[in-house]
C-alpha cells in the first residue's frame, strides 16, 4: 500500500534509487489519487470567496485572525524569521547528505547526479545516522514491541498527570472493529469521572491513512465525560507471530498523539459549549509536541524499551547515539515544515491558483527555493496534503508555532523539575490543558511558566542560538 507504515521503510532502507522514485511518483504524481488537483482549485476558489464575503481579503487572513498569532503578517513575520535563520545550517545538512550519495553512488558504480532528489533525503540521512552516530532503525525497533510501548505509554501519562485508566472488557463497548480497544479514565485522588478513549492502531482496508484523534463525546453536565478516539496505522504482528516493532520515531507518534488525547479529555469545557472545549488552531499541537521530549529522555526510554525476546531495556551506547543523533538535519527538515506552511499561506492568499496548472507552476516554484530539493515533474504535494481540506487549512504554521511554545514549556519547567514530577505534570493539567481556548492563551502559558513564554528555548533546541536553561 501507499500507507506509511510500508513507504517509510522503503524511502530510507532501499538501495535502488528507481524503486523509491517510483514509490514518491505513485503517492504524489499525476497517476496518484485519480489526478485531484482541480478539486483543490475550486476548493481554494470557494474559500477565497467565503473570505470575501466575510469581509476579509483572503481566506488566510480570516483564519490567522482567529488564530493565537492575531493575523496573517505575525505569521509571515514568523516563518520569513525562522527560514532565514535556518538556511545556512540547512545547506549545511544538505551538502553532507549530497556527499553521502556521492560516496554511495561511486561504491555502487552508478551515475552521480550532482543532486538530492526528492526520493533521496531519507535514505541518505538514514546512512548517515547509521554510519556517523551508530544509530541503527531497525536494530532499533527490536526494543520497541508495540504492546510494550502502548502499556508504558499509558503508565506513563497517568503518573504525569493524575489519572487512572481501566481497560473495558471486550463487548462491554461499543466497537467498529475488533481490535479496538476502549478506556474509562477518572481522576486518581478525587476519582472524578473524566471520560474515556479509545485506541485504534493498526492499518487496514478503507481507513483513515494517518495518525489523528477524533472527538466523539463532548463533555457534558450531569457527569458526563468526553469519548475519543485515536487511530494510527502502526505495524501489527506478523503472521508468524512475531510481534510489532516499533521505529523510534512511531514511539514517537505515539506519545505526541497520546498527548492529544489527555488534552481532549482533560480539558474542562461543557457539551457545545465549544469556546470552552477547543483551543486555537495554532496552539493545539504545543501540548504534544512537549511531549514528545519525554521519548528522549534516558529514564523514559529505558521504561519505554524492551526487547522482544531478551527482556532487556535500550543498551545505553545506543540510548546515547540515538539521544546525540536527535537533531541530525533539523534545519533541512524544518525548512520542509516551513514549505508546507508558506504553500498552504499562498494557496489561501488574496490570489489563489486558478487552476491545476497554477497550482503546480507553484508547488514546482516554492519547493526548491525553500527545502532545496527540486520538485519531481508532474509531481504534487497536495494530492496528499489532506490537512489543507480540513481543519488545518491556513494553519499548517502552527506545528511550528507551537513547537516555539512546547520547547519553552518543557525547558522552563519539566527539564528544570523533573520530567516525572507529578508537581508540575498537576500544574500542567490544570493550567494548561484544562482552561482548553476559554481566555487568552498565552495567559495561561504564562501563568505555568511564571513569565510569558518566549523563543529562547526553540532556538537552542535548533541549534540556533545558545542558552542556559
Amino acid at each position: 500500500t501507499l500507507k506509511y507504515p510500508d513507504i517509510i521503510p522503503i524511502g530510507t532502507n532501499c538501495e535502488m534509487s528507481e524503486t523509491r522514485r517510483k514509490v514518491v511518483e505513485a503517492r504524489e504524481g499525476v497517476n496518484a489519487y485519480k489526478n485531484n488537483i482541480e478539486l483543490v482549485a475550486q476548493g481554494i476558489a470557494l474559500r477565497k470567496e467565503i473570505a470575501s464575503m466575510l469581509g476579509y481579503d483572503s481566506w488566510a487572513e480570516y483564519i490567522c485572525s482567529k488564530r493565537m498569532s492575531g493575523s496573517y503578517k505575525a505569521v509571515d513575520d514568523f516563518l520569513s524569521s525562522l527560514e532565514a535563520k535556518l538556511m545556512d545550517t540547512a545547506k549545511e545538512n544538505y551538502d553532507t547528505l549530497l556527499q553521502l550519495k556521492k560516496q554511495h553512488c561511486l561504491e555502487q558504480n552508478v551515475e552521480f547526479d550532482e543532486k538530492l532528489n526528492a526520493w533521496d533525503t531519507g535514505f541518505y540521512n538514514n546512512i548517515l545516522l547509521k554510519t556517523k552516530y551508530g544509530v541503527d532503525a531497525e536494530k532499533i525497533r527490536e526494543y520497541f514491541p508495540l504492546d510494550h510501548v502502548v502499556e508504558t505509554t499509558l503508565l506513563i501519562y497517568q503518573e504525569l498527570l493524575g489519572l487512572t485508566f481501566e481497560e473495558l472488557h471486550k463487548g462491554s463497548f461499543w466497537s467498529w472493529h475488533a481490535d479496538v480497544r476502549c478506556f474509562h479514565v477518572c481522576d486518581s485522588i478525587s476519582k472524578e469521572n473524566i471520560g474515556h478513549f479509545y485506541l485504534d492502531l493498526h492499518p487496514r482496508e478503507g481507513k483513515y491513512g494517518h495518525a489523528a484523534i477524533f472527538h466523539l463525546v463532548k463533555r457534558s453536565v450531569g457527569g458526563q465525560g468526553a469519548v475519543d478516539c485515536m487511530l494510527c496505522n502502526l505495524p501489527p504482528a506478523s503472521s508468524d507471530g512475531k510481534p510489532s516493532l516499533l521505529r523510534h520515531q512511531n514511539v514517537v507518534t505515539f506519545f505526541h498523539e497520546f498527548g492529544h488525547i489527555m488534552h481532549a479529555l482533560c480539558s474542562e469545557g461543557i457539551g457545545n459549549m465549544t469556546h470552552l472545549a477547543k483551543c486555537p488552531r495554532d496552539f493545539v499541537e504545543a501540548p504534544s509536541q512537549m511531549l514528545e521530549n519525554w521519548v528522549w529522555q534516558k529514564e523514559v526510554l529505558e521504561r519505554l524499551s524492551k526487547h522482544h525476546e531478551t527482556g532487556k531495556p535500550l543498551p545505553d551506547v545506543m540510548l546515547q547515539s540515538m539521544i546525540k543523533a536527535k537533531h541530525v538535519n533539523v534545519a533541512l527538515n524544518s525548512l520542509r515544515q516551513i514549505y508546507l506552511s508558506r504553500l498552504d499561506l499562498t494557496i489561501h492568499g488574496t490570489n489563489p491558483p486558478e487552476n491545476a496548472a497554477r497550482l503546480q507552476s507553484l508547488v514546482d516554484e516554492l519547493r526548491p527555493k525553500i527545502t532545496l530539493t527540486e520538485n519531481p515533474p508532474g509531481n504534487n504535494m497536495l494530492r496528499t496534503f489532506n490537512h489543507l481540506m480540513n481543519q488545518y487549512s491556513a494553519s499548517y504554521y502552527g506545528y511550528m508555532w507551537a513547537e516555539v511554545l512546547s520547547a519553552d514549556m518543557f525547558a522552563t519547567r519539566f527539564e528544570k523539575e523533573g520530567i516525572m514530577n507529578s508537581s508540575v505534570g498537576m500544574d500542567y493539567r490544570k493550567m494548561v490543558l484544562a482552561p482548553g481556548g476559554t481566555h487568552n492563551i498565552t495567559d495561561h502559558l504564562a501563568k505555568f511558566l511564571g513569565r510569558p513564554p518566549n523563543d529562547e528555548a526553540f532556538l537552542k533546541s535548533r541549534g540556533i542560538t545558545k542558552m542556559d536553561v
